[in-house]
This record gives structure tokens, sequence and C-alpha cells, in this order.
């Protein structure tokens, strides 16, 4: 398969679940409450000029000179990042003041121009059937010191006990790095669907079929924590008749041993329906939680997609209280959330991609925005 169909394929995917519910209504009224007064829009992009970046994840480390490293993904100056394995490449950046930023550029160097054609992934697709195609969606956690990621990984292979028939392959991967730059990944999937082959999602002519009657798989878009004595993915995943939904898994154990990982809940009872792009922290003890679910006024733009948020005291039962609009019309999504200490303060952050409205739609990301409010009282929605 070709790099065209295979991303065209990926694309599909994509396109199936939005259409599953683009007609859906907003799960209940308290997704309507209009949160944005409570944050602060921060009036420059972090990074921009790229041709399609997005799910920038931060975490603040003990470095005088870059406390902020920064992981996202996507294509950086043409799409696909040729020359490089795969599709979706996973790229890194450092900041000083979470202003100022710059992306590794290969070879001990950085750029501080946003010149795109200067970055150089730090993570890229693999050559198994389950990694072939696609690595995104990073979530780092520094832990005794060493880098741990969960990210989102995409394989392109022949159905088992199908002769000539190709299939998608959605897990989560994990990984782990001395210096955020060099990874070392797991041995294969932290979580995989455990009937991805036995009801495999085929491709026709090139594009994704329907998906299998029953499928409840395709993990992605992992949120990492380390919660106490565990670490805890929380992760999207097909459900039908929503824009995906939200699971949790855990682990006591080894973090790049798939067998130490159990999914907690998934399958027809997710923790959150419509529930995409998950972004969980804890703030004060209460567990936050962000997504970009659709079902939105048309005319608010966001292509129908609003950042919103939810709570919980336990990081299973979760209310929604309410949505974002820093920008109203242009569309930011992809929340990624961290509570990290900027010019003597502590602060919830919350970093999403952007992009203005279009005609032809343009899918493409094009700048990384940044919102951000005190912790305090984040618990009660407000």
């Amino acid at each position: 398969m070709g790099r065209s169909s295979a991303a065209l394929a990926l694309l599909c995917l994509a396109t199936v679940a939005a259409c599953s519910a683009l007609a859906d209504e907003p799960t209940g009224d308290p997704r309507l409450v209009d949160l944005t007064g409570d944050w602060e829009l921060l009036p420059d992009p972090l990074l921009w000029g790229f041709e399609n970046l997005y799910n920038a994840h931060v975490l603040q480390v003990d470095d005088h000179d870059y406390p902020f490293r920064m992981w996202l993904f996507g294509w950086a100056s043409e799409e696909g990042n040729p020359g490089h394995p795969g599709y979706d490449a996973i790229f890194h950046a450092r900041s000083p003041d979470m202003r100022h930023w710059e992306v590794w550029a290969g070879d001990g160097q950085w750029d501080a121009t946003m010149t795109p054609a200067r970055w150089e992934p730090v993570l890229s697709a693999g050559d198994t059937r389950y990694d072939n195609f696609h690595a995104g969606d990073p979530s780092v956690v520094r832990h005794e010191g060493l880098y741990h990621m969960a990210y989102s990984s995409v394989g392109v292979a022949e159905a088992p006990g199908q002769p000539g028939e190709l299939q998608v392959i959605s897990c989560i991967m994990g990984a782990t790095s001395p210096d955020g730059i060099h990874w070392e990944r797991s041995p294969a999937p932290l979580l995989i669907w455990p009937e991805t082959d036995r009801q495999p999602w085929l491709l026709e002519d090139g594009q994704i079929g329907a998906a299998p009657e029953g499928h409840m798989g395709s993990y992605h878009r992992p949120s990492l924590m380390r919660d106490g004595d565990r670490w805890r993915i929380w992760f999207d995943y097909f459900l039908p008749g929503t824009f995906v939904s939200m699971g949790l898994a855990e682990c006591g154990g080894d973090f790049l041993d798939p067998r130490a990982w159990e999914v907690a809940r998934a399958g027809d009872e997710p923790l959150l329906r419509d529930w995409p792009n998950a972004s969980v922290v804890r703030c004060d003890g209460t567990y936050v939680a962000f997504a970009d679910p659709p079902g939105y006024p048309a005319e608010w733009g966001g292509d129908t997609r609003q950042l919103t948020m939810a709570v919980s005291p336990d990081g299973v039962s979760w209310r929604v209280v309410g949505h974002l609009r820093p920008l109203p019309g242009d569309s930011t999504h992809v929340p990624e959330a961290t509570v990290i200490e900027v010019d003597g303060r502590t602060w919830l952050y919350l970093l999403c991609a952007w992009k203005p409205p279009s005609d032809p739609w343009d899918y493409r990301y094009k700048r990384m925005r940044a919102l951000r409010r005190p912790p305090a009282d984040v618990g009660l929605g407000r």
C-alpha cells in the first residue's frame, strides 16, 4: 500500500467516527455552560509555521535553563514527514518560560526561528504490523529519572486468515527515555482491543470500510498519569453511536510490560460518552478532564466541536461542567492540560491546536495556543 492510500485510509477512519455522531445532541445541558470567562487566553501562539501539528503535551522538569518540555505530533513542513518512517511522527520542543520555544532539529541542534523544515521527529512509526504507519498523541510523565510516554500507534497489515485483505490496527504503545529525545519502545502494545484480529476493521479500495458489528476497539489518544503507586491511562475508543468515548486502564507493575496493564473500563460502559482527545490532570485532589466533542451549534464555529471540561473525585465517576470558546468561530481542538509553576505562580494550562474557518474545509492545524487559570476551585466548574 502506498503512503497516500494509507493516509486516506486513516483519515477515513476518523471520518467514520465523526459521521456516526455529528447529528447527536450534546450530552445534557452542562456542556452548554460557558466557562470561557474563567480563563486567560495567552495573546501569542507558542508554535507556528508548521504544516499540521497538534496534541502539544507540556511537562515541567527540574532544569534551570529549560524547565518546560513539549511533545506534539503530525507533520512539520510537508505532509507525511518525507524521509521518515510512516506518516505522522512525534516532535519535541523546550522553553525557558512557556513563551519562547525551540524545537529539536537533530544532531544536538534546536530551532528557535519557527523553521519547520529543520525540525526532526524524536519518535516515528516502527516496523511491526501494529505500528508501521503512525506515531502520535504523546502523553509524557517523568518518574524515577526517566520520561515515560504513552502514545497512539497505527499499523496497516494483512488481516489474519484473509489473504489480500488489509486491516487498520489502532493501539496504545509505551516508551521510555532518559532525555525526552531517544526512546525505547514497549515490546508490544500496552493497550489493544482483544478482538482486533478476530474482528478486523478492513480497508476497501484503499479506504476504511464499515466497522465490524459490535466493534468497541481502536484504542487511541492516551492521557498518562502516575497516580500514587500505579499508572493510569485514560484513552478514547470506538463505541457505536458516539464520537468515540473514554475508557480507563491501570498498571501496578512495569510500565513497559503489556502484561502489567489491565483495562478497567471500556466496551459498552465508558467513563464518558462522546469524549474524544481526552486529557486528564489532578488539581488540588480533583481529577479534571478536557476533550473536544462535537454536537455544539453550527453557528458557534469550531466545526461544531468545542473544548469541554469534566471533573471527578476519583478519575472514574465524571461530571461534565461546561465548555470553552477562547476564539469564537475558530477551531480550538485537541486539548492538553498541565499544572505548572510559571513566574512564581501555579497555573492550570490548557494547550490547544488552532485553525481558522476555511472554505473549503481544511483540517490542518496551524498554531499551538494556550489558555490558563489558577487551579483553585476548578473542581466546582468555575
